[in-house]
This record gives structure tokens, C-alpha cells and sequence, in this order.
């Protein structure tokens, strides 16, 4: 593809997840039989079981959304963490702001290959249901390595096994219908590349989880 085409296709997609900012927590998220955003409650509780978050922890939240990850890592931070809502959608990050104004978020409008924070700058990383959509899945995962901290943990997380998440973009059309969760070799080679070492890997219907620590660089 080239780069104007490119260009087109990001401002496309980006252009497609601002427009359903405003609706995204009800589409997604609201149960309809008890009117509560707590529609995938069960699987949250699981994800967070996984993915170790400590008190005191900076998490960086990618492809963050309206937020949807938000009270679950609050409560898992304590008083003295804080938790990086990224996104490249400005009017995503608009709508986290207006549903968050706890002092412990940071929010931030970037791509997730210019991420402006600093080396080993968190904890922990979360991609939730976000992988797919970016461009160049290696660089991002650079990028992200970049700014965990040595043992820090990264995780690729979504509610769908990855045939599941792959069908579902493909029917959902442009712009996002090419997305897609790789294979799972393609995937650890790509983790490893980022100097992620994979501990624990899940794809199951209606769960997907890769969760890596970041390793010591050789001398």
C-alpha cells in the first residue's frame, strides 16, 4: 500500500472510532437487562485475576477508548498509582475525561508508535481491544516495550478468542474489516523481537489473553 494510501486508511479508522465515541460504553458495555455497564463483568473479573497490578503500580491503559478499563485499574493501583489512558481518537479521550476526573489519570492523545512518555515509564502495559487496529503491530510493540519498566508485565487482551475477534471485524466492514489479531507464532515472535517474553497464553472462545514480561537487555 502506499504511503498516501496509508495515510487515508489511518485517518479513516481513527475518523470511524471517533464518530461512536459518544455510544461506545452503551454499544459495548451496558447490559440491557440491568441498565449497568457491567455486561462483561465476569470476564473482567477473570482479566484481572491474570494481569498483576499492584498498589502503587503506573499503568498505561493503550487504546483506552471512553475508559472502560478505568475503575478496574483504580482499584487496583491504590492512592499512589496511576493509570496513562492513551488513545489516538481525540474524541475518545474526550469522553474517558468527562466519565473520569480522578486526579490519578493521565490522558493522552497519541498514536501508539509516538507514545510521549518517558523509558520504563510503567509498570504495566494493558492492549484491550485494541491490537488489531494498529498499523504496524511490530514498532507498536517496541514502542510499548519501550516504555515498560524491566520485568514489567504487557498483556494483549480481548473478550473473544481470536477467531472470534478476526470474524467480527471482517463483518463489520470498512475501515476495520482488514484488522486482525495474528496467528499465534506470528505473535510470539513479535513479543520476542520486543524483548517480551510470553508466560501465558489463552485463546478461548469468548477470552483471549497473551500476557509477557519485559527481559533483562543483554550487555
Amino acid at each position: 500500500m502506499s504511503s498516501k494510501k496509508q495515510d487515508a486508511a489511518y485517518e479513516e479508522r481513527r475518523a470511524f472510532f471517533d464518530e461512536r465515541a459518544p455510544r461506545w460504553m452503551d454499544t459495548f458495555y451496558r447490559d440491557p437487562a440491568t441498565g449497568r455497564l457491567d455486561r462483561h463483568r465476569d470476564q473482567f473479573t477473570r482479566l484481572f485475576q491474570e494481569i498483576p497490578i499492584r498498589q502503587g503500580n503506573r499503568v498505561l491503559d493503550v487504546g483506552c477508548g471512553p475508559g472502560v478499563l478505568v475503575p478496574h485499574l483504580l482499584e487496583r493501583v491504590g492512592a499512589d498509582g496511576l493509570v496513562f489512558e492513551l488513545d489516538y481518537a481525540p474524541r475518545m479521550i474526550a469522553v474517558n475525561r468527562e466519565l473520569h476526573r480522578d486526579p490519578r489519570v493521565r490522558f493522552i492523545v497519541a498514536d501508539v508508535k509516538d507514545i510521549p512518555l518517558e523509558d520504563a515509564a510503567c509498570d504495566v502495559v494493558i492492549c484491550y481491544a485494541c491490537f488489531p487496529h494498529f498499523d504496524d503491530k511490530p514498532l507498536a510493540l517496541a514502542a510499548l516495550s519501550r516504555v515498560l519498566k524491566e520485568g514489567g508485565s504487557l498483556s494483549v487482551a480481548h473478550f473473544h478468542s481470536s477467531r472470534e475477534i478476526n470474524d467480527h471485524h471482517r463483518k463489520a466492514g470498512t475501515p476495520v474489516m482488514h484488522d486482525r489479531l495474528p496467528e499465534a507464532g506470528a505473535m510470539r515472535s513479535m513479543f520476542g523481537e520486543a524483548g517480551l517474553a510470553v508466560r501465558r497464553s489463552i485463546d478461548e472462545p469468548g477470552f483471549y489473553l497473551r500476557e509477557a514480561l519485559k527481559t533483562p537487555v543483554s550487555s
